[in-house]
């Protein structure tokens, strides 16, 4: 079998963001704090990884999975830059209107 030459198949852990952007009603589907996302600003974060993780204790994240997040973030964050850098980290695509 000289000359052949197996494909190291990619791995990916999270989910790839796409330019097609995503529905709410995918949105809606990723309630739980097993899977959950939200949409801000017009895009959809997988915010699951950091209910854990997050200051201001879990329930404030688990409340904007499966929904659109934007005025709760924005009421608690305003124009933060360090609260909105981080979101970024969990950015999967734009939201489809």
């Amino acid at each position: 079998m000289r000359g052949q030459v197996t494909p190291t198949p990619v791995v990916s852990a999270t989910p790839t963001p796409t330019i097609a952007g995503y529905t709410m009603e995918q949105v809606k589907a990723n309630n739980s704090a097993q899977k959950c996302w939200s949409a801000i600003d017009s895009k959809v974060y997988d915010l699951t990884n950091w209910i854990s993780s997050h200051p201001g204790g879990a329930g404030a994240i688990t409340s904007l999975c499966g929904t659109d997040g934007t005025a709760a973030f924005k009421g608690q964050h305003g124009g933060s830059g360090q609260p909105a850098s981080r979101l970024a980290g969990y950015l999967l695509g734009p939201l489809n209107k």
